[in-house]
């Protein structure tokens, strides 16, 4: 790690322990749709523990996570100075994807959530039983017909209007390298579609769907394959000035 004393800007990085070719881009990372609290997935009100907490979201174009952190500034009467006080932190995300076989992306991202009775009937997407958990289900809560209003088909949700979108959902966002290894990941408690586009035209060959949801918070996953990286030797299992460098696992 370079410091101020030893900076040498000719023969040395800024920062040590950055692998050639180890590297995070869009190919190695997931997007997936599932309960919308972690908790569904544990001990905790779950009835087992499932192996697949969420359901792969596919064909996505891109992601973004935009944060808001709210700060008033303070003044006082007889300096320049100021104080601040940190207020609340609002998030939200942004989906863009292809429209190709199999369900469009409202469908998929209630992929944990199904119907059984009652007029409004449709299947998840993944064996779970976060629905009941969650006292999202109508034959499993005895209150009867629960939606009034289909979102779709099968496979094409549009009716962002439908009484199923009231039902909040959950992402989880997985990082790995280019070995594999896991870097991070994060999961999006209380997911809500708050906008859905659906657009082509006359000249294009495909129709793609964007949505904006808002998050209630983000909760890290501890998945720590790789650790924290801060000079050459947080590489584990490397050999220094050798031959080899191993992976960070």
């Amino acid at each position: 790690m370079a410091t101020l004393s030893n900076w040498d800007f000719f023969n040395r990085n800024v920062q040590s322990g950055m692998v050639e070719g180890r590297y995070i881009n869009a190919a190695f990372t997931l997007l997936a749709a599932g309960p919308p609290r972690l908790a569904a997935a544990g001990v905790t009100g779950a009835s087992t523990v499932q192996n697949n907490i969420a359901f792969p979201v596919g064909i996505i174009q891109n992601f973004n996570l935009g944060q808001n952190a709210q700060v008033m500034r303070l003044f006082e009467i007889g300096s320049e100075r100021s104080y601040f006080v940190r207020g609340r932190t609002v998030g939200n995300l942004g989906l863009g994807r292809i429209m190709y076989h199999g369900p469009s992306l409202l469908r998929v991202l209630y992929a944990y959530l199904g119907s059984d009775t009652g007029n409004v009937q449709f299947e998840k997407l993944y064996e779970n039983e976060y629905n009941k958990v969650l006292n999202t289900n109508e034959a499993d809560n005895g209150k009867g017909n629960r939606y009034k209003s289909s979102p779709g088909s099968d496979n094409i949700w549009l009716n962002l209007a439908s009484d199923v979108f009231s039902q909040p959902i959950g992402l989880m966002l997985l990082m790995r390298d280019s070995n594999n290894d896991t870097v991070g990941s994060f999961y999006f408690e209380h997911c809500h579609v708050v906008n859905h586009g659906f657009a082509t035209d006359a000249g294009g060959t495909v129709i793609s769907e964007n949505a904006a949801i808002t998050y209630d918070r983000m909760v890290p996953v501890d998945v720590s394959t790789v650790a924290l990286v801060k000079d050459a030797d947080s590489i584990v299992g490397s050999v220094i000035d050798g031959a080899a460098v191993g992976s960070a696992v």
